[in-house]
């Protein structure tokens, strides 16, 4: 995802839409738990080779990894919103709590949000 301007773009669209509730990690594992019970993947055993097990339990193992993810994202994020501006909103700024990992938007682009 790029729009030639802001390098982190789909780190800060994905933390607006997690913070909107829009499409989480929650979905994400909700989706996957779902799936692996409607197909009765755990239960997959004639005929797999010794991949495909490991295939159908790295999948199996997927949702509590994710659920540990949301744990640790929930932990890390900064409390004070940042304002991110979308090119394809006119530039309007969005307040959004991003994980610590990213960095904030230049100057000019929170000095303009403000």
């Amino acid at each position: 995802m790029e729009d030639g301007r802001d390098a982190d773009l789909f780190v800060h669209y994905a933390a607006a839409a997690q913070q909107a509730g829009v499409y989480t990690a929650s979905d994400y594992r909700g989706i996957l738990e779902h799936l692996i019970r409607q197909w009765r993947v755990e239960e997959l055993v004639a005929g797999l080779s010794s991949e495909g097990r490991r295939a159908r339990d790295y999948v199996c193992a997927l949702p509590d990894k994710i659920r540990r993810m949301e744990e640790k994202a929930h932990d890390r994020v900064r409390k004070v919103p940042t304002p991110v501006m979308f090119s394809w909103i006119f530039d309007r700024p969005v307040s959004v709590i991003l994980p610590d990992r990213v960095t904030a938007p230049p100057a000019s682009v929170t000095a303009l949000a403000q």
